[in-house]
């Protein structure tokens, strides 16, 4: 699971953004408090992260703060 993730911001819009680690570019989907916190594309970022895995796929959802990632698990 991840929990965590780091990089550079290469790409962000209301509902994702793509961060770049060691050239692996991860999307995660974003509430719009976390996306008015980003920074500008090609700086550095942080995010906490909550990892969904479905029989379809995997999804990733990343947020500004642990406290926000809490609130969206116990949803």
């Amino acid at each position: 699971m991840i929990a965590f993730i780091s990089g550079l911001l290469k790409y962000k819009s209301p509902n994702c953004v793509v961060v770049d680690v060691h050239g692996v570019g991860y999307r995660l989907f974003v509430p719009l408090t976390t996306f008015y916190e980003l920074p500008d594309a090609g700086q550095s970022v942080a995010l906490n992260v909550h990892t969904h895995v479905k029989q379809d796929g995997i999804n990733l959802f990343g947020f500004y703060t642990s406290e926000e990632r809490d609130i969206f698990q116990l949803l």
